[in-house]
C-alpha cells in the first residue's frame, strides 16, 4: 500500500500538536513545516525503496537527519526544550509507525 503524503502529515501534525499543547500556537508553522519534510522523505523512501536505489541504512540515516533537523527547528523556534521538541517528533513518527514500516517493508521507524 503506497503511503499517501497528505494522511502522513495530517496524522503527524496531529499528533505533535497533542505533544506541545499550549506550546502549540507559537510553534505551528515551523513544527507543520518541518514534519512536512519528514512526510515527504518518508514517501521518497517508500519510492526509492520500490526501484531499489536506498538501502534500510541509508534510509535510516536519512529520516535520522531529518528528525534532528526538526528536533532544533522546533526547539529553537520559541525556546522550548529540546526533550520537549524530541517528544513531539517521537509522537508524530509513533503514529505513522505502522503504516510506514508496513508500506517500505522495513523497520524504518
Amino acid at each position: 500500500m503506497a503511503l499517501d503524503i497528505n494522511t502522513l502529515i495530517n496524522q503527524m501534525v496531529g499528533a505533535a500538536k497533542d505533544s506541545l499543547g499550549s506550546n502549540w500556537p507559537g510553534i505551528k508553522d515551523v513544527a507543520t513545516s518541518s514534519l512536512t519534510t519528514i512526510a515527504q522523505n518518508l514517501v521518497d523512501i517508500e519510492k526509492m525503496k520500490i526501484v531499489g536505489i536506498i538501502t534500510p541504512e541509508k534510509a535510516a540515516l536519512l529520516i535520522s537527519m531529518q528528525k534532528q533537523a526538526a528536533k532544533m527547528a522546533i526547539a529553537t523556534e520559541v525556546g522550548l526544550g529540546i526533550l520537549a521538541a524530541e517528544a513531539a517528533i517521537n509522537a508524530a513518527l509513533d503514529v505513522v509507525r505502522t503504516a510506514v514500516n508496513t508500506a517500505i517493508g522495513w523497520t524504518l521507524l
